[in-house]
């Protein structure tokens, strides 16, 4: 039996040593935070998924957006294998959460002592890569 791959972008936005989290309206509750960003569309590229999404999801524009990593994982909602790629985003604007996103915060690599919990490739991956290099 073939499982479906499933493929997203996210953008990683970090202010004054903190990285933008979002929690997705779904119709189950999940406690977890998720970076902003979602799959690309047919003949998007990375950086106009970045774009499209962060626009939708927390009205804001990128600017330059910088290649992280990618990483594999199972999703958070899915349920199914996940292949991720991060880019490191500046970005203009005011974080104003729209249609898809119930609400946002801003977490330091401290996020768990105030009880915060991420989705699973943001806490094993995207974080400890972001402390790594000082970012957060």
């Amino acid at each position: 039996r073939h499982i479906a791959m499933m493929y997203k972008v996210w953008d990683i936005i970090i202010k004054n040593k903190k990285v933008l989290v979002v929690r997705k309206k779904t119709k189950e509750y999940f406690p977890e935070f998720i970076i902003p960003g979602g799959k690309r569309e047919t003949g998007e590229t990375d950086v106009e998924t970045l774009q499209r999404e962060i626009q939708e999801e927390v009205n804001l524009k990128v600017v330059k957006a910088e290649y992280v990593d990618e990483y594999e994982d199972i999703a958070i909602f899915e349920k199914v294998p996940i292949v991720v790629k991060v880019y490191l985003c500046e970005v203009e604007g005011e974080v104003n959460v729209d249609n898809e996103i119930k609400e946002f915060c801003w977490i330091d690599k401290d996020y768990k002592k105030n009880g915060i919990k991420v989705a699973s490739i943001l806490e094993k991956f995207v974080l400890p890569e972001l402390i790594r290099r000082k970012l957060i």
